[in-house]
């Protein structure tokens, strides 16, 4: 009995011992099951922030104008970040990733309380309360047969070198289909559906594009066609019946002798026939519509790499109120070069932004020459002549910009720029999101030259 007593522990320490063997086995098999479902997942994480402070200087913005000088009140100067945190996902399995980025903060400075409509008084923090998070990109790409792949959801839209589009987003299904020629994209925009029941359009546009190599040649061509939903005014998107077409080519001259870049836009077949109730169309034609003509707008750039010298010299024009995005890279900090989501504060003027309007002519021709001083540090000068003609005057401005970059690391990249445009007798400044887009004298600048200046820091992994 008391052997047998003795004995009789010993039982439940061997299962003990046997049951965290069990357990432990199975732990670490849960684990290796963890780590391999973990793998079969891809993840890519990133950020991107921007701080800039600027200042604008003009008579232009000032009560009294004078030819020659500037009131000391015609100056702005502001500073500003931009944070955005990317988060792709990717099933190794299937294939299938979700693309998604969050815009976290996008505001000029203005101080404590900047109570963007936050919702209800009753937060956290009620005394420096900011922006709210904003989505900027957000997307499925589904795998489809033959390495085509569907996209949907919101992205972003880039096309023909900036000068159609440049970092827009836009609510879209995508198809994009390599062939053996080529790669086709198929794409669907709902550019305005904000009014359910009530809205007469929903801002439908349809384009059907074309990829391929010619000759060298990067050769791509674009067909963007709005639906026809309404002939008069319009609730919703204030085209209809539209059509773009915009192709482009971009590639080496030669055996490495010049880079060449060209393309243009054509846009026109509005067809809304009347102005909306009460609202002045002053930068369009007399009849009061939008693009229902033909309107142009191009560009021919040639660049070239000599040592530690990076030249550059273009042509960008736009006829008839022809478009041209803002986001254009026209070497100058002043004139578009200011993409659709991501605001350049010193640009103050914008060539291609007149709607269709007739007989109205825009030209700039500039040059630039950059210096690779160090691996690091690049100083870059541009200058050349911005001709506007409104049918009735015409006037030229002289433009001229000095840029200086250094890349602090591979994250980690500074810059400074300045920039003049001169006086304007016909021209009409338009500002930015970030500083005042309405002078007092009316957007002109007829007897005062406009002045910027900006200090920039980037960071990105």
């Amino acid at each position: 009995m008391t052997q047998h007593q003795k004995h009789r522990p010993a039982a439940p320490r061997a299962m003990s011992r046997s049951t965290r063997l069990i357990g432990s086995t199975s732990l670490l098999a849960l684990a290796i099951m963890g780590a391999s479902q973990a793998q079969a997942l891809q993840t890519d994480l990133g950020v991107d922030y921007e701080a800039k402070a600027y200042s604008i200087r003009s008579g232009a913005w000032s009560g009294e104008q004078t030819a020659d000088s500037m009131p000391a009140d015609a100056r702005d100067n502001g500073l500003a970040n931009l944070l955005r945190v990317t988060a792709n996902f990717k099933d190794e399995e299937t294939g299938v990733s979700v693309h998604t980025r969050l815009e976290l903060s996008g505001d000029r400075w203005q101080g404590d309380d900047l109570d963007y409509n936050t919702g209800a008084s009753e937060a956290f923090n009620t005394d420096n309360r900011g922006s709210l998070v904003t989505l900027d990109l957000g997307y499925a790409q589904i795998p489809l047969p033959g390495k085509a792949v569907l996209r949907v959801g919101r992205q972003e839209a880039n096309w023909n070198n900036g000068l159609l589009v440049s970092d827009d987003r836009r609510d879209r299904i995508l198809g994009i289909v390599p062939t053996s020629v080529g790669t086709v994209l198929a794409l669907y925009d709902r550019r305005g559906d904000q009014k359910g029941f009530f809205a007469n359009d929903n801002g439908d546009m349809t384009a059907l594009g074309f990829i391929t190599k010619l000759g060298g040649f990067q050769t791509g061509a674009l067909w963007v066609h709005w639906f026809n939903n309404n002939h008069g005014y319009s609730d919703g998107y204030p085209l209809q019946g539209a059509d773009i077409i915009s192709p482009y080519m971009t590639g080496m001259v030669g055996d490495d002798l010049f880079k060449l870049s060209v393309g243009f836009n054509w846009m026109g077949n509005n067809q809304i026939d009347e102005a909306a109730p009460g609202v002045k169309y002053s930068d369009v034609g007399a009849d009061g519509v939008v693009y229902t003509d033909s309107s142009f707008s191009e560009y021919l750039r040639v660049e070239k790499t000599l040592g530690a010298f990076d030249l550059g010299l273009q042509y960008l024009g736009a006829q008839d109120g022809g478009l041209i995005s803002s986001g254009f890279d026209t070497y100058s900090s002043m004139i578009n070069s200011s993409p659709e989501s991501t605001a350049n504060p010193t640009s103050v003027y914008r060539m291609g932004g007149k709607s269709g309007r007739k007989d109205y002519n825009e030209s700039l021709i500039i040059g630039k020459v950059g210096f690779q001083l160090t691996p690091q540090f690049k100083l870059t000068a541009a200058a050349g002549n911005l001709a506007i003609d409104n049918g009735t005057n015409d006037d030229n401005s002289l433009v001229l910009d000095l840029q200086g970059s250094y890349q602090v690391n591979k994250a980690v990249r500074v810059w400074a720029t300045a920039g003049m445009i001169s006086s304007n007798d016909v021209g009409t400044l338009t500002g930015n999101p970030l500083v005042a887009n309405k002078p007092i004298n009316g957007s002109g600048f007829a007897d005062n030259s406009v002045a910027s200046g900006s200090l920039n820091l980037s960071v990105k992994f």
